[in-house]
């Protein structure tokens, strides 16, 4: 099959964008097919780019780096001897990197993809179209501070005129400040030995994943018991360690969030109506394996969201990708703040926004929490649950400190020095 790129490759050899790869996407037809990647063992059968210049000399460049991206892994592709393309949403991709290097001084005249296909499900022909490589700009900005950068190690954060709830679980009835507390949990002190825990401060709460269950923990904190009132949008921010016994092999689960389920619907599979709940715990995913992937050992967050006209009986994960600082590694403090808008009733105008250590890592502004306006924020949903149905293969340890609910962006405390963010070069390795 052939691609002709001329526009892309002239453009690529007079700087006028960065060389960062083809993106190959099915739009129409069956699929998948598979092609021979450059590993394959006959060189004539693996990918090539072949350029014209302006001399008439021919040159058939081979990929320096190709690999096809699959959403039910983590683990690399790019040193499989094939390259799978589909089509639909969980469909596959096909990245290639040409180095133009050797043409240097030359005027590209024609550029042909060439691709090798050997096997072909679903049909007898496939729509696959050739895009430039658009990988992201790195967020190296630095972190956005908030009303905590006022108060030294939230020393009396809650003094603030925006802030509804703040507790670094130091009192010893800091479950008062709770609607509710369930499950696994103990406060850990500066001098505890366990799982990697170095405090924040002093005092932190422990919560745990055990052996064989779904549950960890839950901590509710209500609005209308605790203020009277529930709001129609909120921050809601806390300090989060991943002890040295946590790595999710088996599935993703649930995280701190933000819910109004009202006892009804929007969690479990009780799929809501717009009329009868809704909830956006945070989430986490499976945590990236060993292997030539750049984050090996970092456990993805995001968002498990229940929303009014959601396809599906169970709520949609969205993760939490933009720069990658919210891929946390185990043995480290990182904040973490989501912030929630409900919709006007009836519009797609719902807001959920989080960011790590300052740094945003997510928005998305059209969901559709509610078509009535007597649904509004019921609670902080403090959960840590494995699944899904799936057990937790083993005892897994989180560390939580510093916890604020405002009315306003919360941001990193003052007079810590904060993670930097993780920036990782966004190139295609073998």
């Amino acid at each position: 099959m052939e691609w002709n790129v001329t526009v892309l490759a002239q453009k690529w050899q007079n700087d006028q964008i960065p060389n960062t790869g083809i993106f190959l996407h099915a739009t129409g037809g069956a699929g998948p097919y598979l092609f021979r990647s450059r590993e394959y063992g006959d060189a004539a059968q693996r990918p090539r780019l072949v350029v014209t210049t302006a001399d008439d000399q021919i040159h058939t460049l081979q990929p320096e780096a190709d690999t096809y991206l699959e959403s039910s892994t983590y683990r690399s592709l790019g040193t499989k001897d094939l390259l799978r393309l589909g089509t639909g949403t969980n469909g596959n991709n096909i990245l290639l990197r040409f180095n133009l290097e050797s043409l240097a001084g030359k005027s590209v005249t024609d550029a042909r993809l060439v691709l090798t296909t050997y096997l072909q499900y679903g049909g007898s022909s496939i729509e696959a179209s050739v895009f430039r490589c658009d990988q992201g700009d790195l967020d190296s900005s630095p972190p956005r501070y908030g009303l905590a950068q006022r108060f030294y190690d939230d020393k009396n954060i809650g003094e603030h005129n925006d802030v509804i709830f703040a507790t670094g679980f130091e009192k010893p009835d800091w479950e008062d400040d709770w609607t509710s507390t369930s499950y696994n949990m103990d406060i850990v002190q500066a001098d505890s030995v366990i799982h990697g825990f170095t405090p924040l401060q002093d005092k932190a709460l422990a919560a745990w994943l055990v052996e064989g269950s779904n549950y960890g923990t839950s901590l509710i904190y209500k609005f209308e018991d605790k203020t009277g009132v529930e709001p129609e949008e909120i921050y809601f921010r806390y300090y989060l360690r991943l002890g040295s016994n946590w790595n999710q092999t088996v599935y993703g689960g649930k995280m701190p969030g933000i819910s109004g389920t009202y006892g009804q619907a929007g969690w479990g599979g009780r799929k809501p109506d717009g009329t009868d709940g809704w909830s956006a715990r945070g989430s986490f995913d499976l945590t990236v394996p060993a292997g030539n992937n750049p984050l090996t050992g970092r456990t993805p967050l995001g968002t498990y969201c229940y929303y009014a006209d959601q396809p599906g009986t169970y709520g949609d994960v969205w993760l939490w990708n933009h720069g990658f600082n919210a891929f946390l590694v185990t043995g480290q403090w990182y904040c973490v703040e989501q912030y929630l808008k409900m919709n006007t009733p009836g519009e797609h105008d719902g807001v959920i926004t989080a960011w790590v250590d300052g740094q945003q890592v997510f928005t998305k502004t059209d969901i559709m929490f509610r078509t009535v306006d007597a649904l509004k924020i019921e609670q902080i949903w403090f959960n840590l649950y494995h699944g899904g149905t799936a057990v937790s293969p083993y005892d897994q340890h989180i560390f939580i400190d510093n916890v604020v609910v405002a009315r306003s962006y919360i941001g990193p405390m003052a007079g810590r020095k904060n993670t930097l963010p993780f920036l990782m070069p966004m190139l295609l390795k073998d």
